[in-house]
């Protein structure tokens, strides 16, 4: 028996077959996907039998110490557990939610500007694909919008400013529980827009030849909409990736996420202020806008020619002869 077990407490696995609907409805699909994934393979296991008024954070902080897989897979566990005691808490089943306050692992920030491509890298990656026709002017839209994937394939020809040269992203397609891709709103739920730059000119025009305004503007050859595993499989992505970019040990292969990383280093490399980018990419936070601005690499290379002036004046040290510390009254020793 645990401390606080109570028998007239529903328990963990009951609250989620009842609640689900309830929880899912403040989601987007591709998260209710992952959160059955996570539920599934993680929560249920661990907590699915406990009474929820019993769970307290440390047992929580446990598991989540304990989950395997990736912490991003492991989060979405936690995400799901956190989302049902909300809906347990609003009931006056349990006073508090004892998901929050636990204590995680701080890792490295990512260095999500790595991940994108450079420009020999960009023309690596026309040369990879077609040289015409519907896949490539869907991967040449997410790296000239630096839209998502499914914002690329939710956007309809009404949604094109020919006056402003501008994009008006709103909606998504992503997959659904059962993995049908449904339309949704964005993952920030809020409309921005996003420049319409030359080279997407005549890619636009192709993309809306003989469509009506509330026609899809990136279908597929058949006119259904193109996802990320439709889309690979047409490329053969998997096996022309890697001559557009590879990475280290460890690190994964290039994804079609990563263009959108690209698009982010190409705003600022084209001089945008950083709340430019964020509007344009529709990031909740100027924070994660800046890991794309790179300003620590730009300050070592800004460093190089001052601090080598200013050493130099110093000392001649191994360039000058060699001088020793025992022989150097007062000057500095490299």
């Amino acid at each position: 028996m645990f401390a606080n077990e109570n028998i007239t407490s529903p328990r963990v696995g009951e609250l989620w077959d009842r609640y689900r609907v309830v929880v899912f409805s403040k989601i987007a699909p591709g998260t209710q996907r992952a959160y059955s994934y996570a539920w599934r393979l993680r929560v249920a296991p661990w907590f699915a039998e406990r009474p929820i008024n019993s769970l307290t954070t440390l047992d929580v902080e446990e598991a989540f110490a304990s989950w395997t897989g990736s912490e991003s897979t492991r989060a979405d566990a936690l995400g799901a557990l956190s989302a049902l005691c909300r809906v347990a808490v609003k009931g006056g089943l349990i006073p508090s939610n004892p998901c929050v306050g636990i204590d995680r692992r701080r890792g490295q920030a990512p260095d999500v500007a790595a991940r994108a491509l450079t420009i020999p890298e960009y023309g690596r990656l026309l040369d990879v694909l077609p040289a015409s026709g519907p896949y490539r002017r869907f991967v040449l839209a997410m790296v000239f919008t630096g839209c998502r994937l499914g914002e690329v394939a939710g956007l309809r020809v009404g949604d094109v400013d020919w006056a402003e040269r501008t994009i008006k992203v709103s909606r998504t397609a992503s997959p659904e529980f059962q993995g049908e891709l449904v339309v949704g709103p964005t993952k920030g739920r809020r409309r921005r827009s996003v420049p319409v730059v030359d080279d997407l000119v005549p890619i636009l025009r192709e993309a809306s030849e003989g469509k009506g305004e509330h026609d899809y503007l990136f279908t597929g050859p058949r006119g259904g909409f193109i996802s990320s595993k439709n889309l690979s499989r047409a490329l053969g992505w998997h096996s022309i990736r890697d001559r557009v970019k590879t990475f280290g040990p460890g690190e994964p292969a290039l994804h079609w996420h990563d263009l959108r990383h690209t698009a982010a280093v190409f705003l600022f490399e084209a001089g945008l202020p950083a709340p430019d980018v964020q509007a344009i990419l529709g990031h909740s936070s100027l924070l994660v806008t800046q890991l794309y601005a790179d300003t620590r690499r730009l300050a070592a290379q800004r460093a190089v020619p001052a601090l080598s002036r200013f050493l130099g004046s110093q000392s001649r040290g191994q360039l000058g002869g060699g001088e020793s510390a025992a022989s150097s009254a007062s000057g500095l020793v490299i």
